[in-house]
């Protein structure tokens, strides 16, 4: 087992930060931010901008003077990037999502045809893909555990589409886009001003955008790194 794997007191990751990597980590403060924040999350988190080089054996080498008081400079940067974004991408998942679902039931004939019709969705879209994304809407409200969707569950014949966009995961709202008639996508290209330079909608950059979106929203959610994210 390599020693970087094996159980080290506290102490012990001190003089390892010091003797072997060069970083300054001494006193009870210093020791206050590993109990806190963790070896593997601190050192490996947020070490990358203090990298200077590597050794003759792959080992990093450290930019002179390097403390992990440095390194906790960036991790909170870091902290307050992810609720930075996190603050605006849960408004513009809440935004894409309402203005989605009213084009969605307004090209359907004001919603007579339903979302679970494959004839709700783009007729330039497979038979395939069309029943894929029902399914996985189906799913997920099954598994809802949300008072107003077991509401609707027990007392009604049918779940209503704003109820099902609201439910459904961000990558499953996706797909509806993208699946969907032209007139979900257009209205979020021009709410955004995706557009080329005709003002012709860009729908390949939304469907981009929205996954790069939902990649920085979920490691904000499970608390990982976004400042070094590509």
């Amino acid at each position: 087992m390599a020693d970087d794997k094996l159980f080290l007191t506290y102490n012990q990751q001190m003089r390892k930060l010091r003797n072997d990597k060069g970083i300054l980590c001494s006193g009870s403060l210093h020791k206050k931010i590993l109990v806190r924040a963790g070896y593997f999350n601190i050192v490996n988190g947020y070490k990358t901008p203090f990298v200077s080089g590597q050794d003759e054996n792959g080992n990093h080498i450290y930019i002179s003077g390097t403390s992990i008081d440095q390194l906790q400079a960036v991790k909170q940067f870091d902290e307050k990037l992810r609720s930075f974004l996190l603050r605006y991408i849960t408004q513009v998942e809440e935004e894409t999502k309402t203005l989605a679902r009213y084009k969605f039931d307004e090209c359907n004939e004001n919603g007579a045809i339903t979302w679970y019709s494959v004839d709700a969705y783009s007729p330039n879209k497979s038979l395939q893909e069309k029943m894929s994304v029902i399914s996985k809407a189906y799913s997920e409200l099954s598994k809802s555990q949300l008072d107003y969707v077991s509401f609707y569950m027990k007392n009604h014949k049918q779940i209503p589409s704003w109820i099902m966009f609201k439910v459904v995961n961000f990558s499953t709202f996706i797909d509806l886009v993208r699946y969907s008639k032209t007139e979900v996508s257009h209205s979020l290209c021009h709410l955004y001003g995706l557009e080329d330079e005709e003002g012709r909608p860009n729908v390949k950059l939304l469907i981009g955008s929205l996954h790069w979106m939902r990649k920085i929203r979920n490691s904000c959610a499970h608390n990982e790194r976004v400042y070094c994210l590509t």
